[in-house]
């Protein structure tokens, strides 16, 4: 437990307040909101204990809106409830960061030839704003915020393709292989990378021409993949045996 209180505490020395409820707004929500993204940035890492005692403290909110957030978070697969044991961020699962990256490919492969068929003037623009906002990370860097871009960069395209429903199916398989995005931005992969690669999307999408689009965003994505099994290698403790 004490492990997890110096990666919270830690953070927030790092990052000012990082967080503070608001009481205008559900706190359930909120407290959700803000242990997922501690698990999916590793700022708690895979196996760390969770304290909801502490938890409480640092929030500032009872132990009730804590405990529905676990149990939401243990839904979705990212907490180990373990009775008489503990409660733990969840191990990684090989096989499903493998079989979601599958899901991800195929649904981005969807996604940007649809998008192809809408490209303009104003959607070139957003994206290339979203490309220089990604390499303004690089100068700290800022490692987050390099990923949430990312994020939004591909965000982006799900939009203009008007496949929303898609890409909301597409989230359910995202939180996994965002953990070890987390991982391997810090280890292995050079952060200008999927900044070209981006680019080269970019490029794609300016011909309009959906098989070249699906090219380069395979390309782009088993890239990805490929530090991510890097970093999966790199760190054994974090996965389940």
């Amino acid at each position: 437990m004490a492990t997890a209180r110096k990666t919270l505490a830690t953070s927030r020395n790092n990052r000012g307040a990082d967080f503070e409820i608001d009481r205008g707004r559900g706190v359930p929500r909120q407290v959700y909101d803000v242990l997922r993204e501690k698990i999916l940035t590793v700022q708690l890492k895979p196996g760390e204990s969770i304290n909801e005692r502490w938890l409480a403290d640092w929030l500032g909110v009872s132990r009730t809106p804590i405990r529905e957030a676990i149990n939401r978070l243990s839904a979705n697969g990212l907490i180990a409830i373990i009775p008489n044991v503990g409660t733990s961020v969840s191990l990684i699962n090989v096989a499903r960061v493998r079989e979601f990256n599958l899901i991800r490919t195929s649904l981005e492969s969807m996604i940007v030839r649809t998008a192809a068929e809408k490209f303009d003037e104003l959607a070139d623009r957003l994206l290339r704003d979203l490309v220089e906002r990604q390499i303004a990370t690089l100068a700290a860097p800022d490692l987050i915020e390099n990923i949430t871009v990312d994020t939004e960069f591909h965000h982006a395209i799900a939009r203009l393709s008007g496949l929303n429903a898609t890409w909301a199916i597409l989230q359910h398989a995202m939180d996994e292989i965002l953990r070890v995005r987390h991982l391997s931005i810090r280890l292995l992969r050079p952060l200008r990378e999927p900044i070209d690669e981006h680019m080269a999307i970019v490029e794609a999408l300016r011909t309009k021409n959906p098989d070249l689009c699906e090219q380069a965003m395979k390309a782009h994505l088993g890239s990805s993949y490929l530090h991510i099994e890097g970093a999966l290698r790199h760190h054994p403790d974090y996965l389940e045996r």
